[in-house]
C-alpha cells in the first residue's frame, strides 16, 4: 500500500510544465492593450447612460410630484366633502336664526352681547377648522367643529324662546 502523498508526489514529478511559445509574451500585451482601448470607450458610453438614467429618473420623480400637488386641490377626501355640506346647513340655520333674534330683539345691548358670544364661538371655530384642513380625516376635530355649530345654533334657538316668553308675559299683564 502505497501512501497518498507519495503517489501525488510522483505523478508531480512526472509530469512536465507546458514551455510557452516565443513572443506569446508580446501577443499578450498587444492584445491587452487593445482591449484596454475598447474597455475605455465602453467605460465612456457605460458613463453616459448612468447620467441619461439619472437625467430621466429625476424628470419622472419630478413629474410624479408635480401631478400629486395639483391633485390635492381638485381631489378632496369624501369626509371633507360631507363636513362642507354638515357646515352649511347648520350656518344657513344659524344665519336665519340670527336675523329673526335681531328682527324680535329690542334691547341693544343684549343683541351685542349675543353677537360677542357667537363671533367667539366662530373665532374657535375657525382654529378647529385649520385644524382639521392641517390633520385630513380626523374625526375628533370634526366631531368639535359639529358641537361648536350646534352650540351656536342651540343659544340662539334658546334667546328666541327666551324672548318670546317674555313678550308672552307682558301681553297677559
Amino acid at each position: 500500500m502505497k501512501n497518498i502523498k507519495d503517489i501525488l508526489n510522483e505523478n508531480d514529478e512526472t509530469m512536465e510544465t507546458p514551455m510557452l511559445p516565443t513572443g506569446h509574451r508580446n501577443e499578450f500585451l498587444e492584445k491587452l492593450s487593445t482591449r484596454e482601448g475598447i474597455t475605455s470607450t465602453e467605460k465612456k458610453f457605460h458613463y453616459w447612460k448612468s447620467i441619461a438614467a439619472a437625467c430621466v429618473l429625476l424628470l419622472g420623480i419630478g413629474a410624479f410630484i408635480y401631478s400629486n400637488s395639483s391633485g390635492e386641490e381638485v381631489q378632496e377626501s369624501s369626509l371633507f366633502v360631507e363636513m362642507k355640506s354638515i357646515e352649511n346647513q347648520y350656518l344657513q340655520n344659524i344665519a336665519k336664526e340670527w336675523e329673526s333674534f335681531q328682527l324680535t330683539a329690542t334691547d341693544k345691548s343684549l343683541v351685542k352681547k349675543y353677537k360677542e358670544r357667537l363671533e367667539n364661538l366662530d373665532a374657535s371655530y375657525q382654529e378647529l377648522k385649520q385644524e382639521f384642513l392641517v390633520q385630513k380625516n380626523s374625526l375628533t376635530t370634526l366631531e368639535k367643529m359639529i358641537k361648536n355649530l350646534q352650540m351656536r345654533l342651540s343659544l340662539l334657538q334658546e334667546i328666541q324662546q327666551h324672548l318670546k316668553r317674555l313678550e308672552d308675559e307682558q301681553k297677559n299683564i
